[in-house]
């Protein structure tokens, strides 16, 4: 488990560095008279800071409940039993996942605000952003599900589906 937990950490220590450099190079730029973003008034835009900034926290959060586990175990040096540092790795990467996808989204709102004026690019751009996202996301429920059912029905656990 610690050498899953060192991996987790690296990818969400990832996540929150690009999205914390998203929120300050921002798509479009910014009006040099008064520093706001250009593409303000745009819903793309706006979805784009949303799902940045839920992305950024739940990146964070994750990487703080890495360290409050880490800080748990050395303040009573012992290790935390099994079962809540696999639901503080769960919770960890639960939030992993949504930040995850929230970044994807980020992306493509980003990209789609700022080539809005070549609408076809700006629509293939999107398509392609999503198209691994809902692929691997979709892949990993069915994978479950399928698993779930032949758990279900008996099958061994060694059973290599």
């Amino acid at each position: 488990m610690s050498k899953a937990r060192e991996s987790h950490l690296v990818v969400v220590a990832l996540i929150a560095t690009v999205t914390f450099a998203a929120t300050f190079t921002l798509p479009g730029g910014y009006k040099s008279d008064r520093g706001t973003a250009i593409l303000a008034k745009k819903a793309a835009f706006i979805v784009f800071v949303i799902s940045d900034a839920m992305s950024l926290v739940l990146s964070i959060s994750a990487v703080f409940i890495h360290f409050l586990t880490a800080y748990i175990q050395g303040l009573n040096n012992e290790m935390i039993d099994e079962v809540t540092a696999k639901i503080f790795f769960g919770l960890a990467m639960l939030f992993t996942m949504i930040g995850m996808g929230t970044m994807i989204i980020a992306f493509v709102t980003g990209t789609y605000v700022v080539l809005e004026p070549s609408l076809g690019l700006a629509i293939s751009t999107c398509l392609i952003g999503l198209s691994f996202f809902v692929f691997l996301v979709f892949r990993l429920i069915f994978k479950q599900l399928l698993l779930n059912k032949y758990f279900r029905l008996g099958f061994s656990k060694g059973y290599d589906i």
